[in-house]
């Protein structure tokens, strides 16, 4: 049929937060482990996807495209150029953002106590509140402080090589 349309194979990658084993049948990558590994820190599945899409419902799928080199690109110009949203001032009633730093950057500044650190700020922080540099009494308090949007994660990890170039379907319940 020499009307028909070339085709063109895609690659789907599914990143799957809760998985704790990849097997060849299954397919998955748990992102936490390649966050982990890459970041030295985990990932907060929950308050990333939120962070990417607000209405995103229960046991829902978000495909990321990432396929295209100016999707790639746009990603990590979003990345680099952050404005990242530190919550609603209840005493002025307007939001507030943080300019001039990456959110991973945000995010890996915010760290968990130990014998040598105390922490600095209080298990629940106000919304608005600035948390760079902030050390959490626990590691749950510390990971759902703030997360960076997962689509900036995956360009970041293509950046870094930890990840292919390619579509992404993350998979997310609660």
């Amino acid at each position: 049929m020499p009307d028909a349309p070339e085709y063109t194979s895609r690659s789907v990658y599914t990143l799957e937060p809760h998985a704790d084993l990849v097997t060849a049948e299954n397919g998955y990558i748990p992102i936490e482990a390649i966050a982990e590994r890459v970041y030295g820190k985990p990932y907060s599945s929950l308050r990333g996807c939120q962070r990417d899409d607000e209405h995103i419902g229960n046991d829902s799928v978000k495909l990321y495209e990432l396929a295209s080199d100016g999707d790639y690109l746009e990603a990590l110009g979003d990345l680099d150029n952050a404005e990242i949203y530190l919550g609603r001032d209840s005493r002025t009633g307007e939001s507030a953002f943080k300019t001039g730093m990456a959110e991973l950057d945000y995010w890996l500044s915010i760290r968990v106590a130990d014998e040598n650190t105390p922490a600095t700020v209080e298990a629940n922080p106000p919304a608005a509140q600035d948390l760079e540099n902030s050390v959490f009494e626990n590691r749950f308090f510390a990971d759902r402080a703030f997360s960076p949007s997962l689509r900036l994660v995956l360009a970041d990890l293509i950046r870094r090589g930890e990840l292919p170039c390619g579509d992404y379907l993350f998979r997310h319940w609660w």
